[in-house]
C-alpha cells in the first residue's frame, strides 16, 4: 500500500465515552493527506479516556479484526440471550467497540488487511528505564514484537540499549563481510539519532560513544559531563521515552521492507506529551516527531497552550467546550491562549491580579497618595508588561510613579 492510500483517520465520532454522547471531531483531510488531532480541556474531561478507547479500536484492527463487525456481533448476542450469566461481561464488550467509532480517508478493511502499519500509544507517566546489556541478542527478538500490541511499547523503551548494542556489532560483522549498503543504513541510523539528540538537548557538540568493553552507551555532551540514559531527567526522559520506541519500529519496518529510505504510515497516540518538559520543549516535542515521521497522524491529549499552538497541520478539540477551536490557536502567544481559550480572567498571576486591585480601587477613589503607596510597596514585583498596565490605568489621573 502506497503512504497516499493510507486510511488515516478523518473523524472521532464518540457515541457514549465518559460523559460525552453525539460528539463529532473532523479534521476535514483530503483522501491521501491527514492531519493531526489534538484533544484538550480541563482535568477529567475525558481526554485519556478517549485515547484508550482508539487505542482499543487500532489493536483490534491491527490483530486483523474490525471492530464493526465485533459490536454487531456482542449486539446480536445480548439481543439473543437477554438472561446469560455472561449478559454483564458482553455489554462491557461491546462498549468498548461501540464507545467511539472511527472514520478513516480510505476503508477500515484495508487496516485489517495491512497489519503492518505503525501503532504506538504513550501514557502519561514516561520515564525511560533501560535494562542493562550483557549480550548480543537475535534480531527476531525485536521483529517479533512489531507483530504486538500489548505492552510493546514498554518492550521497546526497555530494550533500547539492546538494540543499539545490536547495530554496532552487526555493523560490525557487516564491515567484515564488506556489505556496504548495511553498513551505510547502520551509519545513517546512529547519525539521525545522534542529530536528534542535538537537537533535543539544543547541544550540537554533543556525541553518542559506545563502550564495547561493558555493552554501554554515553551521551558526551559539549561541556564535558558524560551520561547514560537512565541518568537523564524526567524532562529529556519522558522525551525519549517516545523517541527511543518510534526510531526502533521504524528500523524494524525498513528493514522488512528491505527500503532504509521508507517512511512508514500509521498512528501515535500520546497521552500528555507536556510531562516533565520545560516550556520551551513543549512547543519542540511534536513538530521534531513531525519531521522525524512524517507519515505518522498523532492523535494527542494534551493541557498544555505551548503544545496545542505547535502544529499547524492539526485539528484542536476542546472537550470542555465541545467545539472545534479555530487555526488563530497557531499564531497565538502564550498568554493569549491562557486568557482566550483556557479561561483565565488575564496573562497576569494571582499576585499580580491582587496588586491591579490595589491600583483600581485608587483610581476610582482618585487617591494619588494611595497609588504611590501601592508602586513603592510593589516595585519589585513589577515586570514591564505589569508596570505598563499599571501606568495605563493611570493617565486619567495623570499621576506617574515615581519609587
Amino acid at each position: 500500500m502506497k503512504n497516499s492510500e493510507f486510511p488515516y483517520i478523518s473523524s472521532l465520532i464518540i457515541n457514549d465515552c465518559y460523559a460525552y454522547q453525539g460528539l463529532r471531531i473532523d479534521t476535514h483531510a483530503p483522501k491521501g493527506e491527514f492531519r493531526h488531532i489534538i484533544l484538550t480541556g480541563k482535568n477529567g474531561s475525558g481526554k485519556t479516556t478517549i485515547l484508550n478507547r482508539v487505542e482499543h479500536l487500532l489493536i483490534h484492527l491491527k490483530q486483523g479484526g474490525l471492530p464493526n463487525n465485533q459490536a454487531v456481533y456482542f449486539k446480536e448476542l445480548i439481543k439473543s440471550n437477554p438472561k446469560h450469566p455472561q449478559i454483564q461481561d458482553w455489554v462491557r464488550e461491546l462498549h468498548k467497540f461501540d464507545a467511539i467509532n472511527i472514520q478513516y480517508t480510505y476503508k477500515e478493511e484495508l487496516l485489517q488487511a495491512n497489519k503492518d502499519f505503525l501503532f504506538s500509544f504513550f501514557k502519561a507517566s514516561r520515564k525511560v528505564v533501560v535494562k542493562n546489556v550483557d549480550t548480543v541478542t537475535k534480531q527476531d527478538n525485536f521483529t517479533n514484537q512489531l507483530s504486538q500490541s500489548q505492552n510493546s511499547t514498554e518492550f521497546f523503551i526497555a530494550n533500547f540499549k539492546q538494540y543499539l548494542v545490536n547495530k554496532k556489532v552487526y555493523q560490525a560483522f557487516a564491515q567484515l563481510g564488506g556489505r556496504q549498503e548495511e553498513i551505510q543504513e547502520n551509519e545513517r541510523f546512529f547519525e539521525n539519532f545522534t542529530q536528534t539528540l542535538r537537537d533535543i538537548f539544543h547541544d550540537q557538540k554533543l556525541v553518542l560513544e559506545f563502550e564495547q568493553a561493558n555493552f554501554e552507551f554515553f551521551l558526551r555532551l559539549g561541556d564535558g559531563r558524560r551520561i547514560t540514559f537512565n541518568e537523564l531527567s524526567d524532562g529529556f526522559s519522558a522525551f525519549l521515552n517516545i523517541l527511543m520506541d518510534l526510531f526502533m519500529r521504524v528500523d524494524l519496518i525498513r528493514k522488512e521492507k528491505y527500503d532504509f529510505a521508507y517512511n512508514p504510515a500509521g498512528f501515535v497516540l500520546i497521552d500528555e506529551p507536556e510531562t516533565h518538559l520545560h516550556i520551551s520543549m513543549q512547543y519542540e516535542v511534536l513538530p521534531i516527531i513531525a519531521r522525524l515521521f512524517p507519515n505518522l497522524q498523532m492523535i494527542v491529549a494534551t493541557h498544555s497552550p505551548a503544545v496545542i499552538s505547535s502544529l499547524k497541520n492539526a485539528v484542536v478539540y476542546d472537550l470542555s467546550s465541545q467545539k472545534q477551536v479555530a487555526d488563530w490557536l497557531v499564531g497565538s502567544s502564550y498568554s493569549e491562549l491562557m486568557i482566550r481559550h483556557f479561561g483565565l480572567e488575564n496573562e497576569f498571576s494571582p499576585v499580580a491580579d491582587r496588586i491591579l486591585e490595589e491600583v483600581n480601587n485608587a483610581i476610582k477613589a482618585k487617591d494619588t497618595a494611595k497609588l504611590q503607596q501601592v508602586f513603592i510597596e510593589n516595585e519589585q514585583y513589577l515586570t514591564p508588561s505589569l508596570r505598563l498596565e499599571i501606568e495605563s490605568q493611570l493617565i486619567e489621573l495623570q499621576a506617574p510613579l515615581s519609587a
